[in-house]
């Protein structure tokens, strides 16, 4: 009886580990082109759209060109995640954040929107051909993707909190992603216009808003606790400001509204990801 035990123990060990090897092996230099992490890579984002309700036909697949979801129209056939990205991942939480925050652009359709803006640019002036023209519509391009690009990332990182809560998985994961991949600022997820600062800032308000209880409980991995360290003192700073205060109470309230705009316009969208999203806000499953 002990050595059968003994040995449904060792079992169960065995499997614990195996189940925990991806979590385990997760550095700057894995490999995530390598079959196995990629088919990880799809456990995990099938997780995340099946808990979100969203299209299952997706593939997920790793790429080097950090623009490749930019550079082809949305579909539900294939998410591409950039391999600079998930240099920073240590765990399953962290693979979950960059694969949520990619998602967050798909579903506010980021992609369709930079094109309409760029295309209305260059109709503005039609002697583009000219090398005064083209300089022009070069000039209020960069400009008007600086903006865009901002408001593009808060909007993909705030429905990637969205995301990973109802996936169940660590929404501070973002953070910590972000705090590592700014010391190298090398594009994907720290490819904005927004500092390292204001992005871990922007995630943290919306989390501790909408899931405080998430954020009491923490995220204890080495990059979580020392972007804490740079949060807490922002806190401080803003705790002492009546005015500074009230400020970011009523930002919060302004993204829950602009939110729910973005709901209900989302609902009449042709987009899938769009669609797919509106219905679980709606109805809050």
């Amino acid at each position: 009886m002990k050595k059968i035990l003994g040995l449904l123990l060792f079992g169960a060990l065995l499997a614990f580990a195996s189940a925990n090897v991806f979590a385990a092996s997760y550095n700057t230099s894995t490999n995530w082109f390598d079959s196995k992490n990629v088919s990880h890579l799809n456990t995990i984002g099938q997780n995340i759209i099946k808990a979100n309700k969203m299209p299952t036909t997706v593939t997920f697949k790793v790429t080097d060109n950090e623009n490749m979801n930019t550079d082809i129209a949305a579909t539900t056939q294939y998410v591409y995640i950039y391999s600079g990205d998930l240099k920073y991942v240590e765990n399953d939480n962290e693979l979950a954040a960059v694969v949520a925050h990619e998602i967050g652009h798909l579903v506010n359709g980021h992609n369709a929107k930079s094109s309409i803006l760029n295309n209305a640019i260059s109709s503005i002036n039609p002697s583009t051909t000219t090398e005064k023209g083209a300089a022009t519509v070069s000039l209020l391009k960069t400009i008007s993707s600086n903006k865009v690009s901002k408001e593009n990332d808060k909007e993909a990182d705030i429905t990637a909190v969205d995301l990973l809560s109802t996936a169940k998985y660590n929404p501070l994961a973002l953070i910590s992603v972000v705090y590592k991949a700014d010391a190298a600022v090398s594009g994907g997820l720290l490819d904005s216009n927004l500092s390292c600062e204001e992005r871990i800032m922007n995630i943290y308000d919306y989390a501790n808003y909408n899931y405080p209880a998430t954020v009491k409980a923490n995220y204890k991995t080495d990059s979580y606790q020392k972007a804490l360290n740079l949060i807490y003192a922002n806190l401080k700073i803003r705790n002492a400001d009546s005015k500074k205060l009230a400020k970011a109470k009523k930002e919060q309230e302004k993204l829950k509204k602009d939110k729910l705009k973005r709901v209900r316009n989302m609902a009449k969208s042709t987009n899938p990801w769009s669609s797919a999203y509106s219905l679980i806000q709606v109805s809050g499953n």
